[in-house]
């Protein structure tokens, strides 16, 4: 199963230049892979990212309770001045996390912008043996 987190992961990152890490967690937000572009630097320490990342699992298993009268959730994004998450369900148990530079912050504008990665990532999750 880890292996193909991985491998997940490496095409999440090669879908877009613009996408600075992603990662996946269990359902209460502990790291299992992650995934980082070289030549960058977090904007959040560890224990930050785990906070982080914690908060958010919890969220999701909010909109889970709601998923028999709205549907599944397919993503929530959280956008800040310097970068933009977006936030996927990976089957029942997982999270995954990309994390792009904002508009705003971004020198490469030829990459795709958030509509495109949401678009990729939705794509590369469609396909995916792990989301059955």
């Amino acid at each position: 199963m880890g292996m193909n987190f991985e491998n997940l992961l490496k095409r999440i990152m090669d879908s877009d230049s613009n996408i600075r890490h992603s990662l996946i967690t269990d359902i209460e937000g502990d790291i299992l892979v992650v995934s980082h572009r070289d030549g960058v630097t977090n904007y959040l320490s560890p224990e930050e990212t785990e906070a982080s990342l914690k908060r958010a699992a919890s969220a999701w298993k909010g909109r889970k309770a709601l998923s028999p009268k709205i549907g599944n959730g397919l993503y929530a994004v959280a956008a800040f001045e310097k970068i933009t998450r977006i936030t996927f369900p990976l089957g029942d148990e997982n999270l995954i996390f990309v994390s792009l530079g904002s508009d705003a912050v971004r020198t490469d504008l030829d990459a795709g912008g958030q509509k495109q990665i949401i678009e990729h990532v939705l794509n590369i999750l469609s396909r995916d043996p792990t989301k059955a």
